[in-house]
Formats: C-alpha cells, sequence, structure tokens
C-alpha cells in the first residue's frame, strides 16, 4: 500500500459533491496529527472530526456537528483482491437521514474506495466534480466512488444516488438506528458491487477513506473503525 498523501487543502463540501467552479477557501482551527500514513481534510465554515489511533489499528473517531474526512492512497487490483474487510462500532452518532438529499444526510461512518478518474467515459457533471476535487487533492482526486455507510433508516444492500452527481454511490451497511456501541465486521465485494451500480469492470481502486458527518443534525459522533484488509 502506497502511504503517500498530498499537501492538504480545503473546499466547500457542497461543492466537492457538486461540482462547483467558485472554490470558497476558509481557515480552521488547528487539528492534532493524523494517523500515520492518513491525510484529513476538513471544510469550510464547518468543525472537522477528531481522527486518532488507539491502537491495533483501529481509528476512534469524534465530532460535535462536525464533517470532515480521513484518507489514504492505495492501489488494489480488484481482479485480484476484489473484497474489502473491516471492523467498525458507533457509539453515538446522528439520526436516520435521507441520503440522497444534500444538506439533509448525516451519517455516523462511511468507508470510502476511489477509483481513478476517467475523462473518455465520464459525463459533464463527473468532468465538473472532479475539477473541483482536484483543487483539493491534486493528482489524488479520485473519480467515481463507493460510500459502505452506517446511516440512513434503510435496509442494508440499499444503493442510493445523491442529488446531482453522477459519480458517487452510498450503499447502506448499517441503519442509524442499530444498538450502539457493539462492534460488528464487514466483508463487502468492491468489485461486484462496482460493477453492479456502475455497470463497467471495475477499476483499480486508488483511495481509501473515512468519514463522519453530523453537522446538518447538529449531531455529536464518538465511533471507532479498523481492521481494514483486503482479501
Amino acid at each position: 500500500m502506497d502511504d503517500h498523501v498530498p499537501p492538504s487543502g480545503l473546499l466547500s463540501r457542497r461543492q466537492m459533491l457538486a461540482g462547483g467552479a467558485a472554490l470558497a477557501v476558509a481557515p480552521v482551527a488547528a487539528q492534532a496529527a493524523p494517523p500515520k500514513g492518513w491525510r484529513s481534510v476538513g471544510f469550510p465554515f464547518l468543525r472537522a472530526n477528531s481522527f486518532d489511533e488507539i491502537g491495533s489499528g483501529v481509528i476512534q473517531v469524534d465530532g460535535k456537528r462536525a464533517s470532515s474526512i480521513l484518507y489514504r492512497r492505495i492501489s488494489i487490483d480488484l481482479g485480484q483482491t476484489p473484497r474489502l474487510g473491516w471492523r467498525w462500532r458507533v457509539d453515538n452518532g446522528p439520526p436516520a437521514t435521507d441520503l440522497a438529499v444534500r444538506g439533509k444526510d448525516d451519517r455516523a461512518l462511511a468507508v470510502i474506495i476511489g477509483f481513478p478518474f476517467d475523462p473518455a467515459t465520464a459525463s459533464a457533471i463527473e468532468r465538473s466534480q472532479h475539477r473541483a476535487m482536484r483543487f483539493l487533492l491534486g493528482h489524488d482526486a479520485p473519480g467515481r466512488s463507493l460510500h459502505y455507510v452506517w446511516g440512513s433508516g434503510l435496509t442494508r444492500g440499499t444503493v442510493i444516488r445523491p442529488q446531482k452527481t453522477d459519480a458517487h454511490r452510498f450503499v447502506v451497511l448499517r441503519s442509524a438506528g442499530e444498538p450502539a456501541g457493539i462492534w460488528h465486521t464487514e466483508s463487502v465485494d468492491v468489485a461486484a458491487d462496482y460493477r453492479r451500480i456502475f455497470g463497467e469492470p471495475p477499476p483499480q481502486a486508488v483511495q481509501l477513506a473515512i468519514s463522519s458527518d453530523g453537522d446538518d443534525t447538529h449531531s455529536t459522533v464518538h465511533a471507532a473503525i479498523g481492521g481494514f484488509a483486503w482479501s
């Protein structure tokens, strides 16, 4: 796994999702250093979550009315290792929200798999979104992405297409109503999900990210996640 990370930057969460041309940048409070090999990304005018490694590859996530991302660069051949496993626990998180609606899409945790941008097949919306993400992440900016979510009130396996995006899909794994404080182990077939959702063979996976979002519902998040392994 390549642990290289680019310089940090700030981009409006809505601009990153919608691909807006105007990129508003604002200062945020200083944050503790992220876990080794990871990079944190905050959004203007929003509090950032804290991501702290607490041992054995587990990252504790804490936030209050916060929204931010922790990510790392990877290079995974999904033809050879199509599955990703991890374990996670939510002690406190947002209530069920509508993940399709921007501004109402809080979720306790999401595991995000990013894929290379392909200008030959990208729609106009995807190209616009990618331009915005390149401002933030440079050459590390992914194209399409799959978000495996702990949140919403929908059943496991539900696929959600957020408003005004062609590039991103949410896949519900755990609902907001799951009992608190219990570890759950996941194993997802990323290659099969990509093929089913986007209708094309999957490219290699180039980015792994963790996100938590509680700003819309003014929620407090306390959770933990770790044990990432490809097979």
